[in-house]
């Protein structure tokens, strides 16, 4: 039996950057997915003879010098990536309720102020403020800069709220306006950090992209360059145990009956799904507990539409619709609420240049709505029919939500050729999470204790990844998979990689 120097469990974003990371250092890698495709968030789908996104619909921070640039650039992929750069001038559109105004968010950040000064007249100066705030927060998280930094950097902007935050704009339409893309996070007026908000709203006005090809060309790539620095990926292989030797793991046990063995162990998966598999005295029942009651994200449904070709212009754009003026009001829809908001990708037609011929449109969904199905699972890899009541649910749904993006974009319903619709329980069985939520555990400004993860566990061999630990979203997974590779690397040594590269 091989003996690995790394077995890493998933392989989403953090799994694959850790292992390419860790891999050009020579150590030998290999990371066990349960899927048959790699990539996790990163997957996408076809149908009509057209590509989809299943969750990144774009990237930021992609500019030369900026941190996602730097790591993808270390990582071996930057340039064999197709990048189309998203609207300068506004590269998110943010609607509210039957308002006809639409309000840009545009790339970069004195940019951002001056393309929004113009319909908030009298707020120029808490404009220029809140862009210097963003700007602060980010500085106040190290590994954000690629930077060896002290955590009393953070600390001295961790415990701001949201609502204490934008409660300093006079302007309430503006403090809205400047959240409108919640759905990038998930967030809730008590309980999210500002700086949740803030790093993840400037990762894309540092700039924003689009991937040539779907996100899944990152997953791609990262296994080719991790195949080349010799690891391996074991793919339909679903970890069902982790044993423990002497107060180290010993070896990740499949259910198909295979043994991994390595000396270190990175899990790239919910904790809460990890210490299902481990039966460890080192793995406290207090530790278990505190993981087990973490809130995570509500979930997501999304109906992927093929357009009728030539039909519909191009938006160089996402849309962001919010029912209520209150952004929070979304994640905490009641029933006659729903859709409470949704988000529009649009993508373009490469045989029809300047029209779009796909459109996905995402809103949060609870995943309790779908409880009288949760029993049921449905891969690619144990395809799994569920009943007709199911089937229903998604059709009423879905006919919902295309009715009621219609009522601003009738254009859309006019011209559908095809759709597919995704649920909580897709996005559950396809993501690895337990109940479909789309961002995993959610920090808690009013409970920092109970849910900021760390990467180090009680187990010395097993380190945590992923959206789970840290910040969610692409640059905060990538940032994420930086500290768990220099567990075993050394942070001083894997940053004077990363700049020299």
């Amino acid at each position: 039996m091989a003996i690995y120097d790394v077995v890493i469990i998933g392989s989403g974003l953090g799994g694959l950057l850790s292992a390419v990371f860790l891999a050009k250092e020579g150590l030998h890698v290999a990371v066990i997915e349960q899927n048959k495709q790699v990539g996790g968030c990163l997957q996408t789908f076809s149908f009509e003879k057209k590509l989809f996104d299943s969750c990144v619909h774009y990237v930021g921070a992609l500019d030369e010098g900026q941190s996602q640039h730097r790591l993808f650039r270390y990582a071996g992929i930057l340039g064999d990536l197709g990048l189309n750069k998203l609207d300068e001038n506004g590269f998110d559109q943010v609607i509210f309720g039957d308002d006809q105004q639409a309000y840009p968010h545009a790339q970069g950040l004195n940019h951002f102020a001056e393309v929004l000064k113009p319909y908030f007249r009298g707020s120029d100066g808490a404009l220029d403020d809140y862009v210097q705030i963003l700007q602060q927060v980010s500085d106040s998280f190290p590994l954000y800069n690629l930077r060896n930094g002290d955590a009393s950097e953070k600390e001295a902007v961790s415990h701001w709220t949201m609502q204490d935050m934008m409660q300093r704009i006079s302007d309430e339409k503006l403090q809205h306006v400047l959240m409108g893309n919640n759905l990038l996070y998930a967030g809730s007026r008590d309980k999210t950090p500002f700086y949740v908000h803030a790093l993840v709203t400037k990762s894309y006005i540092d700039s924003a992209y689009k991937i040539r090809g779907g996100s899944s060309q990152i997953s791609k790539l990262l296994w080719r360059r991790l195949q080349e620095h010799g690891g391996v990926i074991f793919r339909n292989e679903k970890v069902t145990r982790l044993t423990e030797k002497d107060g180290l793991i010993h070896s990740a046990v499949t259910a198909t009956g295979a043994a991994y063995r390595a000396k270190h162990f990175i899990a790239n998966v919910h904790p809460a799904m990890a210490l299902s598999w481990i039966d460890c005295n080192l793995i406290k029942p207090v530790y278990r507990k505190r993981i087990l009651a973490a809130e995570n994200s509500i979930s997501a449904f999304m109906v992927n539409i093929v357009l009728q070709p030539g039909k519909i212009p191009y938006r160089n754009h996402n849309i962001y619709w919010n029912r209520s003026a209150d952004v929070f009001a979304a994640v905490a829809y009641r029933p006659g609420e729903w859709p409470a908001n949704y988000a529009l990708y649009f993508g373009a037609d490469d045989q029809n240049p300047g029209y779009a011929d796909t459109v996905a449109i995402l809103t949060y969904m609870h995943a309790a709505e779908l409880d009288a199905w949760s029993h049921t699972r449905n891969i690619t890899a144990e395809p799994s029919a569920r009943d007709t009541a199911y089937h229903a649910f998604k059709e009423k749904k879905a006919a919902l939500l295309i009715d009621t993006v219609a009522q601003r974009y009738p254009e859309l319903k006019q011209h559908i050729q095809a759709f597919k619709v995704a649920t909580p329980l897709t996005f559950r069985d396809y993501m690895g999470t337990s109940d479909g939520s789309i961002y995993g555990v959610m920090a808690d400004v009013q409970n920092p204790a109970g849910t900021r993860i760390p990467i180090r566990t009680k187990i010395p061999n097993l380190l945590f990844t992923g959206q789970n630990i840290g910040i969610h979203g692409v640059l905060g997974v990538s940032i994420n998979a930086v500290a768990a590779s220099a567990e075993l690397l050394g942070l001083d040594y894997l940053l004077e990689k990363i700049h020299k590269a």
